[in-house]
């Protein structure tokens, strides 16, 4: 029977049509990938670039998980481990003695030649008390698991920063009229704070000194008014105002999306840390247990509480303007400060998103492999109705995510203590690496030839005028404003 299923007994046809299939699938896919790189490339966003680079490099880890599986599915499999190893920490434990009659029946039909050809197996290749530590069929469901991961980790990545960045785009109408109002000067008058638009949305209410009611309460302002217009340009002006207050028209719209593109690049792609905490998941995942629907819900609990923080900080932000200046010019000044944030550390959320993303496309993934896998009678899902849920709040957290979490992301991360470096267009940051790695050479210079520390203040300033040259050069004003301001103040 072996020696008729051999490939050397197979039509030749039948071997050339199959390789066509495959090749012809993996030239399609090819040119896609090239296309998707070629289109950020003629529009210049190398920040994109950058996380369709970490998409690349997690489909190519993906192709050598592959190989390696298939060049050691024949070693692998013949590896035998005492028999008691293998009755230990099953991911679905087997049918006990209060398993129904027709529970047992079933199973019992679907798994006596899966039985009986294991037990041939290990028979032929194992001594006795000893079975195989992983035989070739589960290396083969083992391989698919880990395409279905990947696949849809990428997927979900791809799919949730879509939807972000086309939630932030839709603010570019909001930055034009703060344009407009900044000219008309119509913000001038002094008011009470307590009287602006933003602070009775946020801070007038005295019940929200109360910390569990302003959690409670930024829970569900998620939901409503993700991010409103009142907001943006008050968090804007306050931006402008602390880290740069000669430049007021400085387009914040683009930088947030900038600073969003950035951030891509750490969303996407599958970090070593990410990939153990995937090991230690299915380590414990004795009996089904990660597939209940309780910690089916964990990315779903996580992407909210990651939205509420979002919005306690604006609602924190406007309760501490309020309580310090009792009047405000135009509109109020709030203040951005990293002790906002969890750990003192905005990017601490941005970690938090990517967790969540993993988090839930490890859960989704291996759902959809359980199901095209085994059959319904399983720990993993009972019936049809679970699974389903499941996939279910898989989807409600992509949409939350993308919908509701990344844009508010988007807008508060900027509430920093710092400015990130996408405040510069990309033509400035080369700029300034440029002036940066300049001075830093003529500084080892001259202490080389031994001008000691009194060389260091000549070269810093030499430096930043040749820098200046390289703004001058540039039309864009607005930035090179910027970067003069940055300059300076380092």
């Amino acid at each position: 029977m072996a020696e008729e299923e051999s490939l050397i007994y197979t039509p030749t046809w039948a071997i050339a049509s199959t390789c066509g299939v495959f090749i012809l699938s993996s030239l399609v896919v090819e040119r896609a990938v090239y296309f998707i790189g070629q289109l950020l490339v003629n529009h210049k966003l190398k920040a994109l670039q950058a996380a369709f680079e970490k998409v690349k490099e997690e489909l190519m880890m993906v192709g050598f998980i592959s190989l390696a599986l298939t060049l050691g599915q024949s070693s692998f499999s013949k590896i035998c481990v005492p028999t008691k190893w293998t009755t230990t920490m099953l991911l679905c434990n087997k049918p006990t003695n209060d398993t129904t009659v027709e529970e047992s029946m079933t199973l019992a039909i679907r798994g006596l030649q899966e039985t009986e050809s294991t037990e041939a197996a290990d028979s032929s290749i194992c001594k006795e008390d000893y079975s195989l530590f992983m035989p070739a069929e589960n290396l083969h469901q083992l391989h698919i698991l880990i395409f279905v991961l990947v696949t849809t980790h990428v997927v979900y990545s791809l799919v949730v920063v879509a939807l972000g960045m086309w939630s932030v785009s839709q603010w570019k109408a909001w930055e034009n009229r703060a344009h407009m109002k900044e000219e008309l000067s119509i913000h001038n008058e002094v008011r009470l704070t307590r009287e602006t638009t933003f602070m009775r949305a946020h801070a007038l209410n005295r019940w929200k000194t109360n910390t569990f009611i302003l959690y409670l309460v930024a829970f569900f302002q998620q939901f409503h008014n993700i991010v409103c217009e009142t907001d943006y340009h008050t968090l804007r002006y306050g931006f402008i105002m602390t880290h740069m207050p000669n430049n007021a028209n400085f387009n914040f719209h683009k930088y947030i999306q900038r600073s969003f593109q950035d951030d891509f690049k750490y969303v996407v792609g599958i970090s070593p840390g990410l990939w153990v905490f995937s090991l230690a998941w299915l380590l414990v995942n004795v009996n089904g247990r990660e597939s209940n629907i309780i910690f089916t819900a964990v990315p779903l609990i996580l992407v909210l509480a990651v939205g509420t923080k979002l919005q306690h900080i604006i609602t924190k932000m406007a309760i501490r303007f309020n309580d310090t200046y009792p009047l405000t010019v135009g509109m109020p000044n709030v203040e951005p400060n990293d002790k906002l944030f969890w750990f003192n550390r905005p990017k601490f959320i941005l970690f938090c998103i990517h967790f969540i993303l993993f988090q839930n496309a490890l859960e989704i993934s291996f759902d959809i492999w359980a199901a095209i896998t085994f059959p319904p009678d399983n720990c993993i899902y009972r019936h049809t109705g679970l699974l389903l849920g499941r996939i279910t709040i898989g989807i409600v957290v992509q949409l939350l995510c993308g919908f509701v979490t990344l844009p508010i992301y988007a807008l508060v991360s900027q509430m920093g203590s710092n400015v990130k470096k996408a405040v510069f267009e990309e033509h400035i940051q080369t700029a300034v690496r440029k002036w940066h790695k300049h001075a830093k050479a003529r500084i080892r210079n001259a202490q080389g030839i031994g001008e000691g520390s009194s060389s260091k203040s000549f070269c810093a300033p030499q430096a930043v005028e040749d820098e200046h040259r390289l703004i001058e050069d540039d039309p864009s004003q607005d930035d090179a404003r910027s970067v003069e301001m940055v300059v300076y103040s380092s």
